[in-house]
């Protein structure tokens, strides 16, 4: 069933009469056409949702977390308003591959046959909708955390997509993420994580000769749950470096809210060229795997002899500019793609894009980066979407 456009179009007298009860909605005309009305719920702290019909597909504005039950309820009345609205009756509803979600819990109430979106896939996917792409493309996606389909906390992948699917061809290795969540907002947690991948069981040593952490009960918990990392939760996030190397610069030991720590070294970061620090990319059976261990050894040693912390922050950038696209550009070659795709909350850092734009773009390779939609978690329901329409297509959903 199509949307009335007088839904979907923003500041148009429709939307502005609904914004007390429901959402603002953008909405994007695409080139694939959905051939059953797709409900896309997005993630769960920066709740977002899509109604995807024929080739309009209608995403809203971010709404609360869902984690808060009074954005939960929100998030459930502002979806149905919009459905009564539009007339809209969805036959798929899309969500997140993370079973825990509440966007997926609501999903799978529903009733209706659902279809389960790998997190990153879904931030790619929504760029290539937004660019009219159809193509397969590489997609770089850096963020904080989204389930992989191995059960991993994912955050920094290279991804050979199309809407209906996608290939692993590239991940930042392994950290533990100790404490879980906790991770996100103590900085300290994924630095000792860095530490302990860079210098093995003498991790402790160099944290406190350097960093002012000295012995206490929550290093001997940190010692634990890295001896140990089949019961600790493993991670690829490119958020939790950035956080590490944040507090091992020390600018932030605690993000009071998103992104504080990496926004901290990014500001920190001297301007012009700089220098790369090492870092390791190795394949093993078609899949890339790249280590900032080199560059966490070589940065403890600069921060030990008092190196100035702008120059460290720069070449940091610089680094990881430089390994995302070398590993991009590796998978173009691979399998023969020319396109490349940018997405995921890191890339809010203007440093970081504009360099791995830049290096990308002078090997030739095509980069498209979010252009209308969020490249955060905001933007991920349109890619659900999208990957929803596509897998039934298909028939594969």
């Amino acid at each position: 069933m199509a949307m009335s456009a007088e839904s979907a179009i923003p500041g148009d007298k429709g939307a502005a009469a609904s914004e007390a009860v429901g959402a603002r909605m953008h909405t994007y005309q695409l080139s694939r056409r959905a051939c059953r009305d797709v409900l896309a719920v997005g993630g769960e702290l920066k709740s977002a949702f899509c109604l995807y019909a024929g080739h309009e597909a209608a995403l809203s504005e971010p709404l609360d977390q869902l984690t808060d039950p009074r954005g939960y309820r929100r998030f459930v009345e502002v979806i149905e308003h919009e459905k009564r609205r539009c007339g809209f009756r969805p036959e798929v509803v899309a969500h997140d591959l993370h079973p825990l979600y509440l966007s997926t819990h609501y999903a799978v109430g529903t009733g209706l046959p659902t279809v389960a979106v790998q997190h990153h896939h879904a931030h790619v996917v929504s760029v290539m909708a937004d660019w009219r792409v159809d193509k397969p493309v590489v997609g770089i996606c850096c963020d904080g955390s989204g389930y992989g389909s191995d059960g991993a906390s994912w955050g920094c992948e290279v991804l050979c997509c199309d809407a209906a699917g996608f290939e692993r061809a590239g991940h930042l290795e392994y950290l533990p993420l100790i404490g879980g969540d906790a991770a996100a907002i103590e900085t300290r947690r994924p630095a000792a994580a860095l530490l302990w991948q860079a210098f093995g069981c003498q991790w402790r040593d160099h944290l406190t000769a350097s960093f002012g952490c000295g012995p206490g009960g929550d290093l001997d918990v940190f010692d634990q749950m890295m001896a140990g990392p089949a019961k600790t939760v493993m991670t690829s996030s490119l958020g939790r470096v950035f956080d590490g190397v944040s507090f091992l610069l020390g600018l932030c030991d605690r993000n009071e809210h998103e992104a504080q720590a990496a926004m901290a070294l990014e500001a920190a970061a001297s301007p012009g060229p700089a220098d790369p620090y090492p870092y390791s990319t190795t394949a093993e059976d078609g899949l890339f795997k790249m280590s900032m261990a080199p560059a966490i050894r070589a940065i403890w040693r600069d921060l030990a002899g008092g190196a100035d912390v702008g120059t460290v922050s720069a070449r940091f950038h610089e680094t990881v500019a430089r390994m995302l696209a070398a590993t991009a550009e590796l998978a173009c070659e691979m399998k023969g793609i020319c396109q490349t795709v940018l997405s995921g909350g890191c890339f809010a850092n203007q440093r970081l894009l504009s360099r791995v734009v830049e290096r990308l773009e002078h090997r030739h390779l095509r980069v498209l980066k979010p252009r209308r939609v969020p490249g955060g978690d905001a933007g991920l329901a349109l890619g659900q979407a999208v990957v929803a329409a596509a897998r039934h297509e298909g028939g594969d959903a």
